[in-house]
């Protein structure tokens, strides 16, 4: 693991996958893995020509990835467009047929690890590094929002399989098991005409206002894969989160052993 001070203005930190400027206004730019292996590689042979094969050695290969050497290249167009970030994009040359290398009038200076310190360059861990707003690549950094939308459907995901294990769990559980008598029901019935036969969970919230609210949700958002009016039986069940509505919709009540229920929830808002 090293960095890198290339021509006296641009730091590479071949462990953090990372490209910023020498000064003081610092701007970082994450690289990717398989082309800061390539960049290194390239900077290792002090303006030497690189061939593509030995570039998909370094970038994947003593790695255990097959690849193409279609990657080789699109590595190359990446690591240009970073270095452009900083104002240099003329760094990396190709050498026709052959391969790549870095520009000969390019000064390199290995600075060893961040473990130890050059006199008047400073590690980039612990800098305020101001991000950059671009994506660059499919190896490039992943934007701030793009990263809350994919934890978002991972948490609903993972409450629409913990609503599936628990309805088929069930269901395995009334079939299979020798204790399966010993069992009992904790859903509660809910009072009042709803036009179906409607429980609901221990500890979920069965007020007149969240009740309304959970049979609101699924009229509106009825299961497009299956008609709602042949599951007579509905019981409402928790969620980690508010605006989360779960349910299990049962063609009979789900204490007998083959009760044809299927798990359903719906997800308040637009994304919903």
């Amino acid at each position: 693991m090293a960095r890198y001070l290339i021509a006296g203005v641009m730091l590479f930190d071949d462990e953090l996958y990372e490209v910023s400027g020498a000064g003081d206004a610092v701007q970082s730019v994450m690289l990717g893995a398989a082309a800061s292996r390539c960049f290194s590689t390239l900077l290792e042979a002090q303006g030497s020509i690189v061939t593509k094969k030995e570039l998909l050695h370094a970038g994947w290969e003593r790695y255990g990835q097959q690849v193409s050497t279609n990657s080789v290249n699109q590595s190359i167009a990446q690591i240009r467009r970073c270095l452009s970030t900083v104002g240099h994009c003329d760094y990396v040359v190709t050498v026709p047929r052959i391969g790549y290398k870095v520009s000969d009038a390019l000064s390199i200076e290995k600075l060893g690890d961040c473990t130890q310190p050059v006199a008047g360059v400073e590690c980039s861990i612990g800098r305020d590094i101001k991000p950059l707003s671009v994506m660059l690549g499919v190896q490039g950094a992943v934007p701030a929002d793009e990263k809350h939308s994919r934890r978002k459907y991972l948490s609903l995901f993972g409450l629409l399989l913990f609503n599936m294990l628990l309805a088929f769990g069930w269901q395995a559980m009334k079939l299979s098991t020798p204790l399966s008598s010993a069992i009992e029901l904790s859903y509660l019935p809910v009072p009042g005409k709803h036009g179906v036969h409607l429980f609901s969970a221990p500890g979920l919230s069965a007020n007149p206002e969240r009740v309304n609210a959970h049979l609101l949700k699924l009229k509106e958002k009825p299961p497009a894969f299956t008609a709602l009016a042949s599951y007579p039986y509905v019981y409402l069940n928790g969620a980690l989160r508010d605006d989360v509505y779960g349910y299990f919709l049962c063609r009979d009540p789900i204490e007998i052993s083959v009760s044809g229920c299927i798990s359903y929830f719906v997800v308040d808002g637009p994304e919903s």
